[in-house]
């Protein structure tokens, strides 16, 4: 989807930029008539003057349409994000540390460093029974939350997140960038932990738990993603 969108946007670009070319090129041929640029074609000469006042006129309207809009739009916009950049960057890491907090959990009492990491994720995530109550909460709040639960609801978060940022900042983030966001929000993950937390299973085959690690390292690739996307390492 992504790349698809991408495509487009970049094909209306080079469509832009080729009209913003044939301008300026009649410009320079018909009306400053620099001979290298001029095209001889065997019509007569009123069709021709006829043609090159259209084309001229063309020109002329479109060029002065991007430039408001360049005046108008993009170089205001332009300066705004910039502006913003510090808050979208803040936004970022709000549901970027979603995700943390729901590895730091995971890998308490596990020897693996860069967790965050894909490569190093599977070994965390499979080392623990996610049905199982999370030693830290039962410890310091004696409350009795699994990891499936904790995901289901730090899940919530980054989901409440993301919309509060696409709804508030939409204007100042790319469309591809509203997409990943959207696919970050729609990883199965967040669905079936809030299932099996509701439904209280217990999830003890190595299968199972597989299979939500890599739903899991989905979600945290799609990060990456979305970090590279707005030009932010975090972690």
């Amino acid at each position: 989807m992504n790349i698809k969108l991408k495509k487009n946007i970049n094909c209306i670009n080079m469509a832009l930029y080729l009209m913003l070319l044939l301008c300026i090129w009649a410009i320079l041929a018909i009306q400053l008539k620099i001979p290298h640029l001029t095209i001889n074609v065997a019509w007569s000469q009123e069709r021709c003057n006829n043609l090159n006042l259209l084309y001229i006129n063309l020109s002329y309207s479109f060029l002065a349409g991007y430039i408001f809009y360049l005046l108008t739009i993009s170089f205001p916009k332009k300066i705004e994000k910039k502006r913003l950049k510090p808050i979208i960057k803040q936004k970022v890491l709000g549901i970027w540390k979603g995700l943390w907090n729901i590895m730091l959990e995971f890998s308490r009492d596990v020897d693996v460093k860069n967790y965050m990491e894909t490569e190093n994720a599977s070994k965390v995530l499979m080392s623990k029974k996610w049905s199982d109550n999370i030693p830290m909460f039962q410890n310091l709040y004696n409350a009795k939350i699994s990891y499936i639960a904790f995901i289901s609801l730090e899940g919530e978060t980054i989901r409440n997140n993301i919309t509060n940022f696409i709804q508030s900042y939409q204007s100042y983030i790319s469309a591809e960038q509203i997409c990943l966001l959207e696919e970050l929000y729609n990883m199965p993950i967040f669905n079936q932990a809030n299932q099996l937390s509701r439904m209280q299973i217990l999830i003890e085959d190595e299968n199972a738990i597989k299979s939500l690690a890599n739903m899991m390292i989905e979600a945290l690739e799609k990060m990456t993603e979305i970090e590279n996307s707005f030009s932010i390492k975090i972690n």
